[in-house]
């Protein structure tokens, strides 16, 4: 299995943006046809969306912020999960995952600070970064100023987290990690990445 040790740079072509992303896995959407490991670790993907299993994802994502950044360097770090699309969706992806992180990196809990609202979740595929505009529900009491590791399940577009992070930046946060699970890989039928990522 193929693991992304470095921290790489997410950049955005519009605007020039930079932010440093960490992911762990390569993911295939089921249009596609691939070979077993791929499928594994897409069946991996898809049982933490679905709230039914994200044990491995907690080791492997605990072990690799402690090697990389020590209890120092996350002291006084929010995480941050990018809310999914509804809140029952929302909860069960994220919540227990959330607390039992945070709780053992004795870090801050942002699940609460943030969901989305309703009925206005963009395709991340189809629609464009311009023409839709996605509402966060913030609480800006306790974002503002934060220093915050994001966090979401897949990078494809890159629009949510462009859009959150510019939301984010507006209440003078410093995101200073993006972590995903897995990077969508690009096929001939995608339409065109809004981003740039570079190896450090």
């Amino acid at each position: 299995m193929e693991l992304y040790k470095d921290i790489e740079s997410l950049v955005f072509k519009e605007s020039n943006k930079k932010y440093s992303i960490k992911f762990f896995r390569v993911y295939y959407p089921k249009r596609y046809e691939i070979g077993a490991l791929d499928r594994k670790i897409r069946d991996e993907i898809y049982e933490f969306k679905n709230g039914i299993s994200f044990d491995k994802f907690l080791i492997e994502i605990k072990e690799w912020l402690i090697e990389n950044y020590g209890t120092y360097q996350l002291n006084g770090v929010t995480f941050l999960p990018i809310p999914a699309s509804n809140k029952k969706v929302n909860e069960k992806r994220y919540k227990k995952f959330c607390e039992l992180l945070c709780e053992e990196l004795k870090i801050e809990n942002g699940y609460n600070y943030i969901s989305m609202k309703e009925n206005n979740y963009p395709n991340h595929l189809k629609d464009d970064m311009k023409a839709k505009k996605y509402e966060f529900i913030l609480n800006e009491d306790k974002l503002k100023g934060k220093r915050l590791i994001v966090f979401d399940d897949i990078l494809t577009s890159g629009k949510t987290f462009y859009s959150l992070a510019t939301t984010l930046e507006g209440l003078n946060c410093k995101i200073r990690l993006a972590i995903f699970l897995a990077r969508t890989i690009k096929q001939e039928d995608y339409v065109e990445e809004y981003f740039t990522i570079y190896k450090r």
